[in-house]
C-alpha cells in the first residue's frame, strides 16, 4: 500500500512539473499594418530598413536606433538627422523603391515601406514588410497611434515609451482643443504646402493626411487640401480659393515662402497681403508628419495660427522633447533654427 501511495506522489509530481513547463517565446508577431494587412513578421527584428519617412524618428526615439540598417535617402539628406543622432552615418542610404535583392543580400529582416504596393512587392520576394503610411482612410484620426503600437507590437520592450509618448501628443491635443472649444471661431480656410519637393505653391495633401485631421479637428479650419481634385492644384485652382492662412514645411519652406511672397499672382492671395503664410519647423523629420515631435507640432502652430489665445514655451518644449526622445541637448540657438526651418547653422535646408 505504501508503494502504491508513494507512485501516485511520484506521478502528480510529474504531471506538476510538466504542467509548469514554458511554452518557447513566439519568434513572430502577426500585426495589421496601416493599410489593413495581416503580416506575420519577426518580433524583436535586429536589422530593419526604414523607408518609411513616418516612421524613421519614432525608431530612433524610442530606442530602436541600433537596430535600423538604413533608411531613404530623402531622410538622411536632411542636415538635422546627423545633429539629432550621430549614427546616422552608419545608415544605408536607400530609394523609395528599392528591390528584394537589395534587402535580402543585406540581410534585412523587416522593411517599413511606405506603400501598400511596395510592401506587397516585397512579401512577393521573400522580404519581410509592413506599410507605415502617411495617411488614413478615410482620415488619420482612426490611424493616429497606429504607427506608434506598431512599433511596440514589433518590439514589445518599447511599450512604457510608446505609451509615455501617447500621453505627450494627448497631451498636446487636450491643451488645445480645451481653449478653442470656449471660443466663437471665424470661419477661416487654411492651405497646406508641401516643402519637401521645390514644387511651389501648387503641392499639397489631401483626403486622409495628418495635416488635415489637426487643422480641421483640433484647429477648426477648413482644410482646402481635402477640396482639390489632387495633391498638385494649379495656382489658378489655389487662387481661387484664396486661403485665409497658408502654412510651409519640408526643406524648401523658406525658398517657396519667399518665392510666394514675390511672385504674382500668387504674393495678392490673402493670406500673404495680411501676414498669415506660417512655416512648420523640421527636426528629424518634418514635424508635420507622425514622429516624436507631433506634440510640438500641436503647439507651435497653436502659437501661430491664436496668438491671442496660445504662447506657449516653444523653445523650452522642444528642448525638453529632444533631450527627453534624442538624448541630445539642443542650444537655444539651434532650437531657433528648427523653428525656422533652417539648418543647425542657420542656411536654408534647401535651396
Amino acid at each position: 500500500m505504501k508503494k502504491l501511495v508513494v507512485l501516485l506522489v511520484l506521478l502528480f509530481l510529474s504531471l506538476g512539473l510538466i504542467g509548469c513547463e514554458t511554452t518557447p517565446e513566439s519568434t513572430t508577431v502577426e500585426v495589421t499594418d496601416m493599410v489593413g494587412d495581416v503580416v506575420i513578421i519577426p518580433k524583436n527584428p535586429k536589422k530593419v530598413a526604414v523607408i518609411a519617412r513616418a516612421a524613421a524618428d519614432m525608431m530612433i526615439g524610442f530606442g530602436l536606433g541600433e537596430y535600423v540598417d538604413g533608411m531613404y535617402q530623402s531622410i538622411l539628406d536632411n542636415s538635422w538627422t546627423s545633429v539629432l543622432y550621430p549614427e546616422v552615418s552608419n545608415f544605408h542610404s536607400y530609394d523609395y523603391n528599392e528591390s528584394a535583392e537589395l534587402f535580402l543580400s543585406r540581410g534585412v529582416d523587416l522593411v517599413l515601406a511606405p506603400e501598400k504596393y511596395i510592401a506587397e512587392g516585397l512579401r512577393e520576394n521573400g522580404v519581410n514588410a509592413i506599410t507605415v503610411s502617411l495617411y488614413g482612410n478615410p482620415r488619420y484620426e482612426v490611424v493616429l497611434f497606429k504607427i506608434a503600437d506598431l512599433i511596440s507590437e514589433i518590439w514589445p520592450g518599447t511599450k512604457t515609451k510608446v505609451n509615455a509618448w501617447k500621453t505627450e501628443l494627448n497631451t498636446a491635443i487636450e491643451a488645445v482643443t480645451s481653449v478653442l472649444e470656449t471660443k466663437t471661431l471665424p470661419e477661416k480656410t487654411i492651405l497646406y504646402v508641401r516643402g519637401d519637393k521645390d514644387r511651389g505653391i501648387g503641392y499639397t495633401d489631401t483626403v486622409g493626411a495628418l495635416v488635415e485631421t489637426f487643422y480641421e479637428n483640433y484647429f477648426g479650419l477648413t482644410y482646402l487640401g481635402s477640396q482639390f481634385e489632387s495633391n498638385k492644384p494649379s495656382v489658378e485652382d489655389i487662387m481661387l480659393k484664396n486661403p485665409d492662412i497658408i502654412v510651409v514645411g519640408g526643406a524648401y519652406q523658406n525658398k517657396i515662402m519667399q518665392d510666394i511672397r514675390t511672385t504674382e499672382p500668387q504674393k495678392l492671395l490673402d493670406a500673404v497681403v495680411n501676414n498669415r503664410m506660417y512655416n512648420i519647423p523640421i527636426g528629424f523629420v518634418m514635424w508635420e508628419q507622425n514622429s516624436m515631435a507631433l506634440p510640438l507640432f500641436l503647439y507651435d502652430q497653436a502659437n501661430k495660427l491664436y496668438p491671442e489665445y496660445f504662447d506657449f514655451d516653444i523653445v523650452s518644449l522642444t528642448k525638453a522633447n529632444f533631450k527627453k526622445h534624442f538624448g541630445i541637448d539642443l542650444t537655444t540657438e539651434q532650437v531657433n533654427y528648427m523653428l525656422s526651418g533652417r539648418s543647425s547653422t542657420g542656411e536654408f535646408l534647401a535651396s
